[in-house]
C-alpha cells in the first residue's frame, strides 16, 4: 500500500471515530435537556417549599422513553452541583418496562424490540400501556 493511501485510510478512520464521537455528545445533549427541565421543575417546588435542600427524586422512566438512564444521572447530578439547594441530591430512577395490551386476545405483554405482536395469539397490537413515560414521583426536601 502506498503511503498516501495509508493517510487516506488513517483519516477515514479518524473521521469514522469523530463521528462516533459526535453521535455520543448528541446523545449526551438530549438527556441534557430533560435533566434540565428536571431540574427546572424540582427547583421551582423546592422554592415553593421553602427547601434549605433536596435529599433525593425519584423518578419513572419507560425503557421505550429513548432516555440513557446514567447519562440522565450524570447530566442532572452536574446541574444539581450549581445550586446550593440542589447540590448532592440523589436522583433515584425506577425503570418501566415497555408492554403492550392486545386488542384481540386482551392479553398484556412485554414488547421486545419495539415488536408489539401477542406471544399468544400472534396479532399486531398498537396499544402500548406502559414503557414511554417520563414522571417526577417524588421529592424528599429538608425545610426550615
Amino acid at each position: 500500500m502506498r503511503p498516501i493511501e495509508q493517510g487516506r485510510l488513517f483519516l477515514r478512520s479518524q473521521n469514522r471515530s469523530l463521528e462516533a464521537s459526535l453521535s455520543e455528545a448528541k446523545l449526551e445533549m438530549h438527556e441534557l435537556a430533560i435533566a434540565q427541565s428536571i431540574f427546572d421543575v424540582i427547583e421551582a417546588r423546592a422554592a415553593e417549599c421553602h427547601a434549605t435542600q433536596v435529599k433525593g427524586v425519584r423518578l419513572r422512566v419507560g425503557e421505550a422513553s429513548g432516555i440513557v438512564t446514567d447519562s440522565l444521572t450524570f447530566c442532572f447530578e452536574m446541574l444539581a452541583s450549581f445550586d446550593p439547594v440542589l447540590a448532592g441530591t440523589q436522583l433515584l430512577i425506577d425503570i418501566v418496562p415497555h408492554q403492550a395490551r392486545c386488542r384481540h386476545c386482551a392479553k398484556e405483554f412485554p414488547v421486545k424490540n419495539f415488536i408489539a405482536q401477542c406471544p399468544t395469539c400472534e396479532k399486531w397490537s398498537d396499544e402500548i400501556v406502559s414503557g414511554n413515560e417520563l414522571q417526577i414521583l417524588e421529592m424528599e426536601i429538608e425545610a426550615s
